[in-house]
């Protein structure tokens, strides 16, 4: 393959009034890294930095409809972001049951930055069950690796083990990210099937966890690499590379 062909990168998520996260962070990752967007809306949301968020999703016909038509783009890799309800969760289960792709990324979005929930509890809980073993890479945050494993904030367990835990939940792969961990440097950890835990070590940039949408834009990222490689590791590693500069730019 061409590595300078575009490629077709679905996305599945929520907008963002503030435009700073969701489907318009995925989008103009994926133009950024010279690649076509083809995105399915599941719910609006009005959200800025300070305000409580407000969520519409987007009804069941609405959501099929998109979902058939990107079915027949057939595209090169997905990334799939906020879903709001169980109805959305598993209409996405079924869309994937259909699709040919075999680069799925599920970005596990629960709560916004600011603590206001994004989905639903049964909503979240059909994800774990039912959408998670259908993916090929999931792309938790250390508080989302705990959701998914229904941790307690007061139980203590490494980033090694949480990582090793979520890789039991049936997607082929896991990235845990370390944004939001202690310490001078930040540290992903990638766990492709039943090999070694890869280690991905980040410098920590002032201000960096201020920055919304780094977890889409990351996702998004690793989709455009990943649909030009079929080496996960290389995608995620340049996908970070790409995140830490755009932190730097957008870092108060």
């Amino acid at each position: 393959m061409d590595k300078s062909t575009p490629q077709n990168i679905g996305i599945i998520g929520g907008t963002d009034s503030s435009r700073g996260s969701g489907l318009c962070a995925d989008e103009e990752t994926i133009y950024e890294l010279g690649d076509n967007p083809l995105a399915v809306i599941s719910a609006i949301t009005q959200q800025c930095n300070s305000s409580k968020i407000r969520i519409h999703a987007v009804p069941a016909l609405g959501l099929e409809s998109q979902l058939d038509g990107l079915l027949q783009e057939e595209p090169d890799a997905i990334k799939i972001g906020m879903l709001p309800d169980e109805s959305s969760v598993r209409m996405v289960g079924e869309f994937l049951n259909k699709s040919s792709c075999k680069k799925v990324i599920l970005d596990p979005v629960q709560m916004t930055s600011n603590g206001h929930s994004l989905i639903t509890g049964k909503g979240w809980e059909c994800l774990i069950k039912d959408l998670i073993p259908r993916v090929n890479l999931v792309t938790p945050n250390l508080q989302e690796a705990r959701k998914l494993l229904t941790i307690n904030d007061s139980e203590k367990i490494s980033p090694i083990s949480l990582v090793k835990e979520c890789s039991k939940l049936g997607a082929q792969s896991i990235l845990l990210k370390g944004g939001h961990g202690g310490g001078g440097e930040s540290t992903d950890l990638l766990v492709v099937g039943k090999n070694p835990v890869i280690e991905y070590k980040w410098e920590r940039i002032t201000g960096g966890t201020e920055v919304r949408g780094t977890g889409c834009r990351l996702a998004s990222a690793i989709s455009c690499n990943w649909a030009k490689t079929n080496d996960l590791p290389i995608a995620v590693k340049e996908a970070g590379k790409y995140l830490q500069k755009y932190i730097r730019q957008n870092a108060a």
